[in-house]
């Protein structure tokens, strides 16, 4: 049996709790009137669903994690405690997957290191996810990783990908409305082979600046770069214009965990002053490391606030 051809009671993939039918039924009445009525926040699983379908996925706050499937390999490689299902069902919803081809199919890696899990295992969590709460989308970042495979090779393969699960991924350009992508994955193309949103073209805006060497320059540098885009996605009005501000951050001396200790709880804070500042603070897409429930429930809650 081929590792893409894995099914999920292989891996530690779990599904969610389906979706309730008071979030569908009041999904209609706008990004944060749905919650209002229902008289509480949607759960994690389901908050997408609550909102209006007409709503551009770059005017909401989006929850991701960075290298998103990093649980092993030690303090210099991981950036995660929860596994890719569990991060699903508590609410996050932007996914960074990094490719190395090996024998014709992608093994996900953080560099050298093998996280233990292949490519069509996390289609597959991504496909049990949304058949169980079609009202979802997701927005899935590929690259290659620690591999020297031509545009051709990596191309050729994502295709094989893409038929083996036909209308899970949507590799169209431009940026959707909700509506038009609940139940799918939206591909952001970090390579040159790869269809969909192009990563680093015109209709994505990102902060990334993750080489930062000690934990004295999260203070001076990472932190001040984190709240200057923050504060530039919650300016934009552009609908068709994705700001990604990522939180992480490593270096020569320091670790991810220990630059999450230091920037997490200062997103936690930025979020919740975010809002009380009346009205949805639109802060785009978050990807962290080491995330929790809590995380990520306070950035989602952004899209109901006021």
């Amino acid at each position: 049996m081929s590792p893409t051809d894995r099914t999920m009671t292989r891996r530690v993939f779990t599904r969610g709790a389906l979706a309730t039918g008071t979030a569908g039924l009041l999904a209609g009445l706008g990004p944060g009137t749905a919650a209002a009525a229902a008289g509480a926040l949607p759960g994690g699983a389901d908050w997408m669903g609550a909102l209006d379908g007409q709503t551009p996925l770059a005017r909401l706050t989006v929850p991701g994690t960075h290298d998103t499937c990093s649980l092993h390999g030690g303090a210099l490689t991981e950036t995660q405690t929860l596994p890719l299902a569990a991060q699903l069902s508590a609410g996050v919803r932007f996914l960074d997957i990094r490719c190395r081809v090996v024998n014709g199919v992608f093994a996900i890696h953080h560099g050298p290191v093998f996280q233990q899990v292949f490519f069509g295992d996390v289609l597959n969590a991504c496909r049990a996810f949304l058949a169980a709460h079609p009202r979802e989308t997701l927005l899935m970042r590929v690259r290659q990783e620690y591999s020297t495979a031509s545009d051709a090779e990596f191309g050729a393969i994502f295709a094989g990908y893409r038929d083996r699960w036909p209308g899970l991924l949507r590799t169209e350009d431009g940026v959707p409305r909700l509506d038009e992508v609940r139940g799918r994955v939206v591909l952001l193309a970090d390579h040159p082979a790869l269809p969909g949103i192009r990563w680093g073209g015109p209709l994505t805006d990102i902060e990334d600046d993750y080489q930062i060497g000690t934990v004295f320059e999260l203070d001076s540098r990472k932190w001040p770069e984190v709240t200057a885009h923050l504060d530039a996605a919650r300016a934009a009005g552009d609908p068709q214009r994705l700001f990604l501000t990522f939180t992480s951050s490593s270096g020569w001396g320091l670790w991810p965990h220990t630059a999450a200790d230091v920037i997490n709880p200062r997103v936690a804070g930025y979020a919740s002053a975010a809002g009380r500042s009346g009205g949805p603070a639109v802060l785009g897409t978050v990807p962290m490391d080491f995330v929790t429930e809590p995380d990520v429930r306070r950035l989602y809650a952004l899209n109901f606030a006021g």
